[in-house]
Order: C-alpha cells, then sequence, then structure tokens
C-alpha cells in the first residue's frame, strides 16, 4: 500500500474525532449549567476533549485531503502530535503544571505555535500563495515572523514578565500582514476554485430537511413565548370588594381616599427632587468626565427609585381592587368604588409616563434603573413600568373608564358622592393626569420591539456571561507555579496586631494567570474590618451591621474572619490568615475619623453576599471587583481617580497605591498613612517587613517581579 493510501485512509478519522470531542465538550458544559457547578475531574475532561477537537481539525488543515502528504505537512503532524502529548499532560499532571521550571507549560506553547503557523503556510500554499507572488511572498514572511515572535516567548527567562514595546510593535504588524495577505489569497482562491459537482447523499439531504424542521419549529416556539404580552396587574390581583360588608367598604374608602392624596403629592415630590438629582449628576459627571454614576449618586437614584415603585405599587394595588367595582351591591358606594379606583389609576399611569419618557432614552439612566438589587429589586424594572404604561389595554381601559366618568360626573357632583372639597380634588386630580398621559406620546410599537430586543439580548448575554465567568474563574485560580507563598502566617499574625478597622489592604501572589491580565504589580485589593471588639468601640454590631454579621462571626477554620473581599465567589469574610498569607501585602489607612470609618464599614457591610462582577463594570453595583468594594465603601469620603481599563472607568489595586504615593511625594494633604508592608526583596523566598520607601517604590514594579 502506498504512502498515499495510507495519508488517505487516516484522514476521514479527523472529522469524526473532531465533531464527536466538541459534542463531549458541549454536553459537559451543559452539565456544568444545569448542575450550577463545574467538578474537577467535570473540568479535566472539558479541557481534555477541547484539546482533542482542536487537535483534530489543526490535523485536517494540516492534511490536504486527497493529496499526499508533503513534508512540510509531516512536519506540521509530528508537532501537532507533541502539542497534544504536552497538552494533556498539562491537564492531567498537576506537579507537571506547576513545575518552578514551567518546562510543560513552553513545551506546549512552542509546539503549538509552531503546529498553527505551519498548518496556515499551507493553507495559504495550497490557496495558490506562491514566493514569485508580491502578495505570496509579503504573506509568507508575516506568517513566519509572527511564528517565530510567539514562538520565541517559550524561551523567556520568566514567562510571566510583560514584553517589550519593540516585541509588541512587531508582532501587531506581522499579525496584520498575516491576516491581510492571507485574506487576499484565500478569496482570490475561492473565486477561482472549481464548483463541486458532487450531489449530496441522500442521507445527507434527509438530515438538512429534517433539521430545517426543527430549526422552524423551536424558532417559532421562541418567538411566541418571548412576545408573549406580561400579564397586566389587574390580572394578577383580584378585587376583594365583593367580600367586604357596606360598612367596611365604606372605612376602606375612607382609608384610601387619604392614602391616595398622600401617595399623589408624594410622587409630585418624588419628581422634583429626581429631576434636581438628575440635572446635578449631568453636572458633576460632564465637569469630572465621568462615564459612571459615583456610589453615592448611584445610591441616590437607587433610593428616589425604590420610593416611586413603593407608591407606584400602593396605587396598583389600589386601582385593582376597586376594579371590581361593578360587584358592589349598594350604588352609591359602587360610584364611589369607582371614583377612588380610577383617580388611583390615572395618579399611577401617569407618574409612569413621565418617568418612561425622562428616561427611556438616557442610556446611562436607564441601565441603571433596570439592575437589581440583591434582596430588594429584580432585574428590568424600568422595562417593566415601560411595558406597563404603554400596554394598549391598558390605555383602551383608561379611556373607556374616562368616557364613563364623563357621563355621571355632574350626577355624582350633584348627588355629593363625595363631600365637595374631597370630589374637586378627586375630579381634577384625574383632570390634570389624563392631560399628562395624553400630552407624552410614547409609542406601543416601539415599546414592543424594546421589549423584544432587550430581552433577546439578556437570554444571548446570560449563556455568554456564564461562559466568561468560567473561564474567569478557571483564569483566575491557575497557579502556574505551585510553591509555599513568601509570606508565613506567623508574618500575618504579627501585621495584623498594627491593623485597624477600615484599614485598606493590597495583596499580590505570584505565578496566578490572572496577574498577566491585571495592571501593574498590585493585583487585589481587600478592607480590614477587625474584630468584634473593635468595631464594637465603632458602634458597630449585629443590630446595624445587616445580614452578613452571622457570617462574619464564624470562624475561618479557627481563626476570626477580619477581613472583607471580593473574590471569585463573591464579597465574603475570611480570616488574615486566609488572606494576607500570600506573596506580598501592604496595608494604608485613611486618615478618618472614627464616625467616617463607621460610615464606611457600614456600607462595605450591606455589600456582603453580592456575586463577583465578572464584566469589571463600576456602572453596575448588583456585582462587584476587589476594588470596587473600596470604592463604595469609601465614596465621598476619600477621593479616588478612575481610570480607563479595557475601556471601561474602574479603580485599581494599583492605583489606591499610585494615590499614597502622589499624595505622600506632592506635599498634598495626604488621604491614606502607610501602616505595613511585607516585602519580599527579587531572587530571595521569604518576605521580611520593610519600610514606607520600599513600599512606595512598589508601584513601579514590573508585573512580573521576583517570579
Amino acid at each position: 500500500m502506498s504512502n498515499m493510501d495510507i495519508t488517505q485512509r487516516l484522514r476521514p478519522h479527523y472529522r469524526l474525532i473532531q465533531w464527536s470531542a466538541f459534542l463531549v465538550v458541549g454536553l459537559l458544559l451543559l452539565a456544568g449549567f444545569a448542575l450550577g457547578r463545574f467538578w474537577s475531574l467535570q473540568g479535566q475532561l472539558t479541557f481534555c476533549a477541547f484539546g482533542v477537537a482542536t487537535g483534530a481539525a489543526f490535523a485536517r488543515m494540516c492534511h490536504p485531503m486527497n493529496k499526499e502528504l508533503t513534508l512540510l505537512g509531516w512536519t506540521s503532524l509530528v508537532f501537532l502530535a507533541a502539542s497534544q502529548v504536552f497538552y494533556q499532560i498539562l491537564v492531567w499532571s498537576e506537579a507537571w503544571r506547576v513545575d518552578s521550571s514551567v518546562l510543560g507549560w513552553r513545551l506546549w506553547w512552542g509546539t503549538i505555535v509552531v503546529t498553527v503557523c505551519l498548518g496556515l503556510l499551507q493553507v495559504l500554499w495550497r490557496a495558490g500563495a506562491r514566493w514569485e507572488w508580491n502578495s505570496g511572498r509579503t504573506t509568507l514572511c508575516f506568517t513566519t515572523l509572527l511564528g517565530l515572535l510567539l514562538a520565541g516567548l517559550a524561551f523567556r527567562p520568566n514567562l510571566m514578565a510583560s514584553t517589550p514595546a519593540w516585541w509588541e510593535m512587531l508582532a501587531l504588524l506581522s499579525a496584520l500582514g498575516t491576516v491581510l495577505g492571507s485574506g487576499v489569497i484565500i478569496i482570490r482562491w475561492i473565486r477561482k476554485r472549481p464548483k463541486n459537482p458532487r450531489p449530496l447523499p441522500r442521507g445527507m439531504k434527509t438530515a438538512l430537511r429534517v433539521t430545517a424542521q426543527l430549526v422552524l419549529v423551536v424558532g417559532a416556539f421562541y418567538i411566541g413565548r418571548i412576545t408573549m404580552p406580561q400579564p397586566s396587574p389587574f390580572d394578577l390581583l383580584p378585587s376583594a370588594l365583593a367580600s367586604m360588608s357596606p360598612e367596611q367598604l365604606e372605612r376602606q374608602i375612607a382609608s384610601d381616599h387619604r392614602a391616595l392624596r398622600d401617595l399623589a403629592g408624594g410622587l409630585d415630590d418624588l419628581r422634583s427632587r429626581a429631576d434636581t438629582l438628575h440635572a446635578s449628576i449631568m453636572v458633576a459627571t460632564a465637569a469630572e468626565g465621568r462615564e459612571i454614576y459615583s456610589p453615592e449618586e448611584n445610591r441616590k437614584i437607587r433610593g428616589l427609585f425604590l420610593e416611586y415603585l413603593s407608591h407606584r405599587d400602593r396605587l396598583i394595588r389600589m386601582a385593582a381592587m376597586y376594579s371590581g367595582f361593578k360587584g358592589v351591591g349598594d350604588k352609591r358606594l359602587r360610584d364611589r368604588s369607582f371614583l377612588a379606583g380610577y383617580c388611583a389609576a390615572a395618579t399611577v399611569l401617569e407618574s409612569g409616563r413621565l418617568f418612561v419618557a425622562k428616561y427611556r432614552d438616557d442610556a446611562r439612566a436607564r441601565a441603571k434603573l433596570n439592575e437589581a438589587e440583591p434582596g430588594w429589586l429584580k432585574e428590568g424594572m424600568f422595562d417593566q413600568v415601560y411595558q406597563s404604561v404603554t400596554s394598549t389595554t391598558h390605555m383602551d381601559l383608561f379611556a373607556e373608564y374616562g368616557k364613563y366618568l364623563a357621563i355621571h360626573r355632574e350626577r355624582w357632583r350633584r348627588e355629593e358622592l363625595f363631600p365637595t372639597e374631597d370630589f374637586d380634588w378627586l375630579t381634577s386630580q384625574i383632570d390634570r393626569c389624563t392631560t399628562n398621559i395624553y400630552s407624552v406620546k410614547l409609542s406601543h410599537t416601539r415599546a414592543w420591539f424594546s421589549r423584544i430586543s432587550r430581552r433577546m439580548q439578556r437570554e444571548i448575554s446570560r449563556p455568554m456571561y456564564e461562559a466568561q465567568e468560567l473561564v474567569a474563574a478557571l483564569v483566575g485560580d491557575t497557579r502556574i507555579v505551585r510553591r509555599p507563598w513568601f509570606i508565613s502566617v506567623d508574618q500575618v499574625q504579627q501585621a495584623v496586631k498594627d491593623l485597624q478597622p477600615g484599614d485598606i489592604i493590597l495583596e499580590r501572589r505570584n505565578w496566578f494567570l490572572s496577574n498577566a491580565f491585571l495592571p501593574g504589580f498590585w493585583p487585589h485589593t481587600a478592607l480590614y474590618v477587625g474584630t468584634p471588639e473593635q468595631l464594637a468601640k465603632l458602634g458597630i454590631n449585629k443590630t446595624n451591621a445587616g445580614a452578613g454579621w452571622a457570617d462574619y462571626v464564624k470562624p475561618d477554620h479557627g481563626h476570626p474572619r477580619v477581613v472583607m473581599e471580593a473574590v471569585s465567589d463573591g464579597v465574603i469574610f475570611a480570616s488574615a490568615e486566609h488572606s494576607m498569607h500570600a506573596d506580598y501585602v501592604a496595608v494604608l489607612r485613611p486618615i478618618l475619623t472614627d464616625e467616617e470609618k463607621k460610615q464606611a464599614l457600614l456600607v462595605a457591610f450591606k455589600h456582603h453576599g453580592r456575586d463577583y462582577d465578572f464584566n469589571f463594570d463600576f456602572g453596575a453595583t448588583d456585582k462587584l471587583v476587589c476594588s470596587e468594594l473600596v470604592y463604595h465603601a469609601y465614596n465621598g469620603l476619600l477621593k479616588f481617580k478612575l481610570e480607563k481599563v479595557l475601556g471601561k472607568d474602574v479603580l485599581t489595586p494599583l492605583g489606591i497605591m499610585r494615590k499614597f504615593v502622589n499624595e505622600r511625594h506632592s506635599g498634598k494633604k495626604a488621604q491614606l498613612e502607610f501602616v505595613v508592608f511585607l516585602d519580599t526583596a527579587a531572587g530571595q523566598d521569604h518576605a521580611h517587613f520593610a519600610n514606607v520607601e520600599a513600599c512606595c517604590e512598589s508601584v513601579d514594579r514590573p508585573k512580573a517581579f521576583n517570579e
């Protein structure tokens, strides 16, 4: 049997291996999402199957169909096999993965880069790239140069060290040349290649028809589900009027009339305060160049919104109860019930339409009002109000009852359905609300499309966020080299003796993969909250600390939980022996009064239990990252400077240290003072207590210092 026959018999197995492995990956991920967690073995199997799938895909790229393998093809397959071996060893052998020489990572990176570059060269060659062509010559050169630059990363003494500027510019130029040149060559080949005369097999045609029908059915079901209108509160809240006696109903109407006047006045006052706050925020953000709300602005917005929703809920319940007015036997009570209920409906509809019209086109405000508030508010409340006040059912019902009022209005006045003053207030309130309701132009069609598009965005972004969370958690927990921490537990316990509640802790652990994606030397920050005895001196105890107190007082492996931090598991309390047992730790103390520290710590306690924000979005407060916890706790007390990271305004742990250094050296009034620095000199593996000068110097250290 010839070499050609052997290689071509092998090639069909690549596709089977590739898609079988991808199917295994999909099933493992689906099982993880269904169970809500990923077991260690499950994660290893997922990475193993993913490696096999991508390896088979590269093999198909390196091994041409119906052609004999060239020397280049054999070489690329050999490197592919080697990369698979090294990759699987990294997946299954922890000792190999965390070896201090980092040999496993070097071998895998070098072989996979060579495999990909050789495969791309073969694709370009088969697409017609020739050395005689200008496009072929430049593309092949750029591809080769890019491969050499990337493969060379495996030979650096320190894998975690940042790449020099010349390397980044050269790599970017090579990548652009490779992508553009490859695109030109492959497009030229696609245009000139002969059409495939082979018809589809019968089984393939049947499979395509069945798949198309399934897609049609599933798509129709999905469209029907997302276009289904939200239930009306009048359907969800049945009226209780029929079960009331005339005396009970009379008392209820009198009570609700007083409540209605208070709620209407409260909404008017709330609208005025909201307008004032919105105007001041617009001025402040424009002056400071901010794109996100400050924590103080966020708290005020959330407070006003919750107040509005409380008023809205009471009015809706009132209107829903009186919507059963037709079932009241006594004619006078029936008319009184109608007028009270219609006034409540008009008030809530007017406030909702004015509210939506003001903030619907303000993307920042709308996102904030749609944000969840753990334990208080579910996601998408602004959009829920938007749909309710543009519902054709609600608007038609409001118009129908308006006609009913117009018919009986004068008769009710003559019959003194309510005392004159009360009747005048009810009707004037209805007239004012009706004018405002119809003066605010809100399109039902636009609201419908808005609801559909936003629901689709949420349903698409949710699995994407979960996948991002999985990858981020994996990167954050992956330690390339495992060795004892430079700082001992004894040193941590000695350092804690000098700490006070409210101190800001900066931490670093070397050789974590996540360090490569975070700016600067300091990647993590936390808050020292202290012991219950220390908090008691500030006036903080279980009565005002909130629900997080129960978790705070639980020991952590026999040690008190004195540190609060945001980690991949969320905002938690931890012991100093766990949190500060690292390679480098610096502690800075806010120069504030005890009352101000108490205020900051109470704010921090309120954030306990919130999820970690894998989007790193400082504009949202339902999830937090480590530095965001400090930012929210000390907002208004410490002036932090936000910086752009990947296009987002954030406070980084390095930025906190830079604030301390800049204020100390500038001669301005400092807001932070030095407490302690546990440092490890380059080339050493044991920490020592260092002075403030060494702490200041750390701000300029490279990310891969002493790795």
